[in-house]
């Protein structure tokens, strides 16, 4: 299995709820408009993810909840879209417990797929519909599901990796693209936030979902915003090419 010092997409999600759960955020919820036998009070979503887990609270409480973290994820992606991955994260992390024995491949890898999952079930997903949370959790387990039966198969035809060439490369080329990417910051052709997720991406080998999450944004957007890094650093490159005509 790879060696990856990057924390996993799962981990950063877990950390960006701490930090919207927290003082001056804290984001919470007005349980005695939702009713369904919630407390009669604002609650902060920490205190709301540990209610939920109980066993002892019903199942027209939690969907209740659901529907109204999808319908503000919909509305207001930003901050909504993490504090409801932060919410379901316990059931993430055992789908991701459940599969990593199945899945060949990086386990950080899989949790980002299974956070794929989640990101797509929870575009999708209507507010009102009566199972939102089965929804989203079901397309979590799918995703890595898929995931672990494709590294199955690739892993059955994969030829092992000559290690002792590739870090002979990787020797060669450590430092160059960092700096490439440090000057294309210097000459403004690049911002340090498009330089440091190019870096994450192709350097660090951080793949789009682990990077949007680190971002707090969608994965669509993080690609969004990649393809735009990727294009002017493209430009930067090509006006450092010298013109071997003149």
């Amino acid at each position: 299995m790879p060696y990856n010092d990057h924390p996993s997409s799962l981990d950063i999600v877990e950390q960006r709820f701490v930090e919207l759960t927290r003082p001056p955020i804290a984001l919470s919820l007005d349980c005695a408009t939702l009713g369904c036998g919630l407390p009669e009070r604002l609650i902060c979503l920490d205190e709301l993810r540990v209610l939920l887990l109980k066993v002892r609270t019903a199942w027209v409480t939690k969907d209740a909840v659901w529907k109204e973290l999808a319908r503000r994820a919909h509305t207001e992606p930003d901050p909504w879209v993490m504090a409801a991955a932060g919410m379901l994260l316990p059931g993430l992390k055992r789908i991701a417990g459940r599969l990593s024995r199945q899945y060949p491949g990086d386990n950080q890898d899989l949790d980002s797929e299974i956070l794929g999952g989640f990101f797509e079930a929870l575009d999708l997903v209507e507010a009102d519909h009566p199972k939102v949370y089965s929804q989203l959790y079901m397309g979590a387990f799918r995703r890595g599901h898929e995931a672990c039966c494709r590294e199955r198969r690739l892993a059955a035809k994969r030829a092992e990796l000559d290690e002792g060439r590739v870090d002979t490369y990787r020797a060669r080329q450590e430092g160059h693209p960092d700096l490439l990417l440090a000057n294309a910051v210097l000459d403004k052709a690049l911002t340090a936030e498009q330089a440091g997720l190019l870096s994450d991406v192709h350097l660090g080998g951080m793949n789009c979902t682990c990077a949007a999450a680190a971002l707090g944004v969608t994965p669509r957007r993080c690609r969004a915003q990649l393809a735009q890094a990727q294009r002017k650093l493209v430009g930067f490159l090509a006006e450092r090419v010298p013109d071997i005509a003149s």
